[in-house]
């Protein structure tokens, strides 16, 4: 939360803009274990697939073990550092929709050639099921207006992971 104390402040809203739609927020800790890539691995094979992270902000706490790239705006993909004591914070796709593109969720993917196995932490954050995800006033003008229709936080979150696994099987 004070990740969005400070997004608040500089996309010039009140500090805690953002604390009643994130009383009661939908989040996500995954743990991640990447075995060893085999020698000759394709790449993408072994590791996550390039994307960007679907919600608001992604806080990720790593092993040591480097293998994170991001991908510069000019395609280019660079090895995120690997800082012994420190998070990697990945804005994600739902903030960027809240800004109106003016904070940009980042592609990453993840590698493992070390040649031993490599561990993270994610934690997703994303709003309370209810909040309205809408371009933030701050965000817009007559030369910029709204890129994204409003949206309830739960059903974004819905309509992102439907699309991501739209191969599962569907009962009634």
């Amino acid at each position: 939360m004070q990740l969005h104390r400070a997004f608040a402040i500089d996309l010039g809203l009140p500090e805690d803009y953002f604390a009643p739609m994130f009383d009661k927020p939908m989040s996500t800790l995954r743990l991640l274990r990447y075995p060893p890539q085999i020698a000759d691995a394709q790449p993408g094979q072994i590791g996550a697939g390039a994307h960007t992270d679907y919600g608001n902000v992604t806080i990720l706490a790593v092993d040591g073990v480097a293998g994170l790239e991001v991908q510069t705006r000019d395609g280019r993909w660079m090895p995120a550092p690997c800082i012994e004591g420190a998070f990697v914070c990945n804005i994600g796709d739902c903030l960027m929709r809240w800004s109106n593109d003016i904070y940009v969720s980042t592609p990453h993917r993840v590698t493992n050639a070390a040649g031993r196995e490599r561990y993270s932490a994610a934690f997703f954050l994303d709003p309370n099921p209810e909040a309205e995800v809408a371009c933030l006033s701050t965000c817009q003008s007559p030369d910029r207006p709204p890129r994204y229709a409003p949206i309830s936080g739960a059903d974004y979150l819905k309509s992102r992971l439907d699309a991501t696994y739209v191969h599962r099987a569907v009962t009634d």
